[in-house]
């Protein structure tokens, strides 16, 4: 279930990156497809890291559930950050505090998925 996971989040940002660009080039309907494939990704994400987070939690090994809870909110946070910044480029809109946020919570995220985890 790893590998699903961290290849379905790879392609997400992939094609964030992809639709993005295109969102800036000014090629909609392009940018559309590529968009609407990664909220594709966005629901696979949503779904291996929801089983993953099952098991976890079903497990009665782990003690300490904290940094699970916390790395699912920031993921939740990334992709909703990724979206809100591919629509706010459709409409022509870009705010930088977006960007930041997402870089942060991005770079938290992975801290959380390899070292603490």
């Amino acid at each position: 279930m790893t590998h699903a996971h961290v290849t379905s989040w790879f392609l997400a940002v992939v094609l964030f990156v992809i639709a993005y660009m295109l969102y800036k080039k000014g090629d909609q309907k392009k940018s559309k497809i590529f968009h609407m494939i990664a909220r594709l990704m966005y629901l696979l994400i949503i779904a291996t890291g929801g089983k993953m987070l099952f098991d976890y939690l079903t497990d009665p090994t782990i003690v300490n559930r904290g940094p699970l809870i916390i790395k699912m909110i920031l993921g939740l946070s990334v992709i909703g950050l990724m979206e809100i910044i591919l629509v706010q480029k459709k409409r022509g809109v870009t705010k930088l505090r977006n960007w930041a946020f997402f870089w942060i919570t991005f770079l938290l995220t992975l801290y959380y998925g390899w070292n603490v985890l």
